[in-house]
């Protein structure tokens, strides 16, 4: 009996047990760093798009889905109204509704902590003092309460973060083959800023449960091509990228992500039954789920920006069919190249006439201008609408820095690492660092998806090390080190018979999982030429780019010495095999240990990344519809303007008032005050935030004043968004409107001082600013002036009781009835020019102002 066998099971068993704790720890700490919003504010939704998915949430819970569905909601974009069911990714609304109502299922109950769970208090509270931060406080007993649905909303990004970790997790331990890889990318992926800026308590946006589904997607796609044998799992990966489709519009990246990866797999000469299986089930399963979410409909088979996945499953089967007819007429590797060559070309004509055939019909959609930023220099579009926004202009380099921080400094050396295994996962590694890297560098949103990337690649670096950290001490307790009988010679040469051939295809389907005998016959080159089946290899495949880098390896190989090899093969046998060595190296373990902890500089990078993560986390807490303030004694008080803002319009106004904002403010005009509004954001209608005909579609006016980020802040953009619908507000002679603006000394421009905005919002606060209190009446200003609300006075019930009865309907009966503008409009609405926001991008037709003075920039700057 091996005398070093219990040894070796304990020292393993703790292994296992510390791995363990990080992992949970990792995932607590996913889930408390993002409960600072849920601590300060209570349960609050966040910001502006997150009042319209918890808004949607509600009436999903209290109408069902078929109802959620068919919703034409006409107490937005008034009076045109909007189709929610064909214009929502309703993913999070059915997670929450679906999480409301198995809570009710469940019901309360208590459970009491076992003794083993409460004896682990003291060591609790030591590393709390040591300065260990997102630590449970373990109660005597747990009580389980089915929450509300508003409550719901609010924590899932947390919920969600501790299940994105975990994900993120399993696709490094399946890049890497590294559990100590996984658990580490687990602990970074669940603080790593990138994560955080989107899935904090109260963030109830898409991206908060859309980065959980682009990793679990990744993860399943990448363990499906692990070896021939795991294509069943892609079943599982289909399910996962079309709940990702329901649940947010960068679905697009997912599918393009995996079917380039499956196209690099055929390009590095690992295409076989298994990968072919794979890809195909993902992308049908993964399709097909696609094709019922309403907001997508066909765009998986029409749109451009995703035709490449398509043909790419095309190719798969034209590639299928080339091996069947190799393994049907026992092709040669000479002639089945050949052979593969003609088909593939004959695809590609077929794919060019059906194409040219298809395009002049407008069957395939043209490419969105968000989509278009993405590619342009400096995310300019064109779009006065899209440009508007923040998140839209590219990362700079202090963005990265912060959202990324320590972990950036290792994802070389995480790919470098990686890179000694080139396994499947490994080249998806690549793709995603890549396109991730370019994406995020034109919008700054897309940071987030550079999280999990970013994790993988580090998690696996400090995997890597610990692995090392740990081996010497496995071999010491008997572990198998390295020999060189462990790494087969390389005596294969370049051409076989096609009876040795199959004979090898026999003797392999008789040992499943078993490498491939060599078969030792001379070649016409002098270069040998390694066969040995890799994991992720079903077969022999000669006569393509299998066997085109085997032969270069072979190159390689031979401009190598054999003492060389031999040298090294020497040494790691010692390393592994010499008692005094390993006992070196253990020691050496230790020491770099300890050195680390104590003396390196990761002893206080450490410490100041989990600081830097933890401010960031609690930067992003504010609500915004709250947020924490000092005064001037530096004490915290919490101001609550824009909140009790709308709390007062749905306290003190009609029910079917009718409210005008600026585009941000609609979300949170129906969410929080439950009034209707007059925009959005969903900004798909440019005239409709242009217009200033304010008696005949609405009731009150909401301005932010005070200074920051208020409406003055914002007044370029309204402008510019208004010139674009009708050219005569700031002229075509100047597109980007600086005449509606400040002087450098904060006075107003004359256009800006004439304006509404700025009388609304200066109203008795600047010398000499009145509105005209015969059209505007002011009815209420917050404690600290931030939300200004004025009644329109002189509204026209005429053209209100017009817009109720004149909704224009799809077909009779049908739930899809548009509102129209009221004829009081009429004159107005005729001097608009019509803007979509793909329009002068995808169609032909003379070009705004503005898309021409951005294009010219654009231009010049390319010189």
């Amino acid at each position: 009996m091996d005398v070093l066998l219990l040894p070796r099971l304990a020292f393993k068993v703790v292994i296992i047990l510390l791995q363990v704790l990080f992992l949970l720890y990792g995932l607590y700490a996913a889930y408390d760093i993002r409960l600072y919003p849920i601590k300060d504010f209570g349960y609050i939704i966040h910001e502006f798009d997150p009042w319209f998915n918890y808004r949607a949430t509600e009436y999903l819970a209290e109408h069902g889905l078929y109802r959620f569905l068919h919703w034409f909601d006409y107490e937005t974009w008034y009076p045109l109204g909007r189709p929610i069911g064909t214009t929502i990714y309703p993913g999070m609304q059915v997670t929450a509704v679906a999480i409301w109502e198995a809570m009710k299922k469940i019901g309360e109950f208590k459970v009491e902590s076992p003794s083993f769970l409460l004896a682990l208090r003291p060591l609790i509270s030591y590393l709390k003092s040591t300065g260990w931060r997102w630590l449970p406080a373990i109660k005597q007993s747990y009580e389980f309460t089915p929450m509300s649905v508003n409550d719901i909303c609010c924590m899932i990004p947390p919920w969600f973060g501790s299940y994105a970790s975990l994900f993120t997790g399993l696709l490094a331990y399946e890049i890497s083959r590294s559990v100590n890889a996984g658990v580490a990318t687990t602990l970074i992926m669940a603080v790593i800023p990138a994560h955080l800026m989107r899935s904090v308590g109260g963030e109830f946006d898409n991206e908060a449960v859309a980065v959980t589904a682009i990793c679990s997607t990744f993860w399943l796609w990448v363990l499906s091509v692990r070896t021939p044998k795991h294509w069943p799992v892609s079943f599982l990966a289909g399910l996962s990228y079309f709940y990702m489709v329901a649940a947010w519009g960068g679905y697009i990246f997912v599918i393009n992500m995996i079917g380039l990866h499956a196209a690099l797999l055929v390009g590095l000469g690992r295409f076989n039954s298994g990968v072919y299986k794979a890809y195909s089930i993902f992308y049908i399963v993964g399709t097909a789920g696609a094709l019922q979410v309403p907001v997508v409909g066909m765009q998986p088979l029409r749109s451009v920006e995703q035709l490449g996945p398509l043909l790419v499953f095309l190719g798969f089967q034209v590639l299928a069919f080339c091996d069947w007819q190799r393994r049907r007429s026992s092709m040669g590797a000479f002639e089945f190249a050949i052979f593969r060559i003609k088909v593939m070309a004959l695809l590609v004509g077929a794919t060019v006439l059906v194409c040219a055939a298809l395009y002049p019909t407008g069957y395939f959609g043209p490419i969105s201008s968000r989509i278009r930023g993405l590619f342009v220099k400096h995310t300019k579009t064109g779009n006065p609408l899209v440009d508007s926004v923040a998140e839209h202009q590219p990362a700079s380099p202090s963005m990265y820095a912060s959202y990324l921080n320590l972990p950036l400094d290792y994802v070389l050396l995480g790919g470098l690492v990686s890179l000694w295994k080139r396994n499947n996962g490994f080249w998806l590694l690549c793709l995603y660092g890549f396109i991730a890297q370019h994406f995020s560098g034109k919008m700054s949103r897309l940071v987030l998806i550079c999280g999990p990337v970013v994790s993988v690649a580090c998690g696996i670096w400090v995997g890597f090390l610990v692995d090392q950290l740990v081996e010497p001490f496995l071999l010491l307790l008997g572990k198998k080190g390295y020999t060189a009988e462990s790494e087969a010679p390389k005596t294969e040469k370049t051409e076989k018979t096609e009876k040795t051939e199959k004979s090898e295809k026999s003797d392999k389907n008789e040992k499943k999982g078993a490498k491939a005998k060599k078969a030792a016959k001379k070649s016409t080159t002098a270069v040998d030429i390694d066969w040995t089946l890799e994991e992720y290899e079903e077969d022999r495949r000669p006569g393509g780019a299998n066997q085109i880098l085997r032969l270069l390896q072979g190159y390689v190989y031979k401009a190598i010495p054999e003492e060389n090899i031999a040298t090294y093969r020497e040494i790691r046998t010692m390393m592994d095999n010499n008692y005094t060595l390993i006992l070196s190296r253990a020691a050496a373990s230790v020491v770099l240990l300890l050195y680390v902890i104590y003396g390196s500089s990761l002893s206080v990078k450490v410490p100041t990344f989990l600081s830097h993560c933890d401010q960031v986390a609690r930067s992003l807490s504010n609500p915004q519809v709250v947020f924490m303030s000092r005064d001037k004694r530096g004490n915290s008080f919490i101001v609550d303007d824009y909140l009790k803002g709308y709390q007062w319009i749905d306290e003190n106004t009609p029910k079917d008032a009718r409210v005008m904002a600026w585009w941000d403010y609609g979300y949170q005009i129906t969410g929080i005050a439950k009034r209707t509004s007059i925009a959005d954001g969903n900004t798909w209608n440019h005239e409709h935030i242009a217009h200033n005909a304010i008696r005949h579609l609405a009731d009150y006016v909401l301005v932010w004043a005070g200074g920051g980020g208020d409406d003055l802040a914002k007044s370029p953009h309204l402008a510019r968004i208004g010139n674009s619908v009708f050219p005569d507000h700031c002229g075509d002679d100047d597109p980007k409107c600086n005449k509606f603006s400040f002087y450098s000394d904060y006075s107003p421009t004359p256009m800006m001082a004439r304006s509404l905005l700025y009388k609304l919002c200066q109203h008795r606060v600047s010398p000499g600013v009145r509105v005209n209190e015969n059209l505007f009446k002011e009815v209420h200003t917050t404690k600290h002036g931030l939300m200004r609300i004025y009644q329109v006075m002189n509204v026209s019930e005429e053209s209100r009781e017009w817009v109720k009865s004149n909704r224009v309907c799809d077909a009779p009966g049908s739930w899809y009835c548009v509102g129209q503008y009221p004829p009081a409009l009429d004159k107005l609405i005729s001097k608009r020019k019509n803007f979509a926001q793909i329009e002068d991008f995808n169609k032909k037709g003379e070009q705004s102002a503005y898309t021409k003075l951005i294009e010219k920039e654009l231009h010049g700057s390319e010189l």
